[in-house]
């Protein structure tokens, strides 16, 4: 783990790191979806798999930073479409303890699977203080 008192160029600034999270498709936000990080880290890609989905159509999953839309990702069920990635456009860093990604669930999913990676870097000498979160 990257202290403080190491380089930028230290190669835990560097490394890119991936999480990945699946759920059951559902409507709505899927907390087993959600990405927090233990220190302040910015998130550089986030991949979406639907796998076994039936429904409609077109499935529309939204990526919610902090409660606030910040991404929506329009798939189509009709052209086999199950692996894309969210277009990140705005704010992508998390800064506190508090912040979060999350993905809402597909409309128009009866069944099926959903998993989400998340590719993040740690933000150089960053730490959270859990007692400020919780104040």
């Amino acid at each position: 783990m990257a202290t403080i008192t190491q380089q930028y160029d230290h190669p835990n600034y560097r490394i890119s790191r991936d999480e990945m999270h699946s759920a059951v498709a559902a409507a709505g936000v899927i907390p087993t979806l959600t990405f927090r990080s233990r220190v302040a880290a910015t998130v550089t890609g986030i991949g979406v798999v639907l796998g076994s989905i039936s429904g409609t159509a077109s499935l529309i999953l939204t990526l919610l930073h902090n409660g606030s839309v910040a991404a929506v990702l329009t798939l189509s069920n009709s052209a086999n479409e199950v692996a894309r990635e969210f277009t990140l456009t705005v704010n992508r860093t998390l800064t506190s303890i508090t912040d979060r990604f999350e993905v809402s669930g597909p409309t128009g999913a009866t069944t099926g699977k959903v998993t989400v990676c998340y590719q993040y870097r740690i933000v150089p000498g960053a730490t959270y203080s859990i007692n400020a979160a919780l104040t």
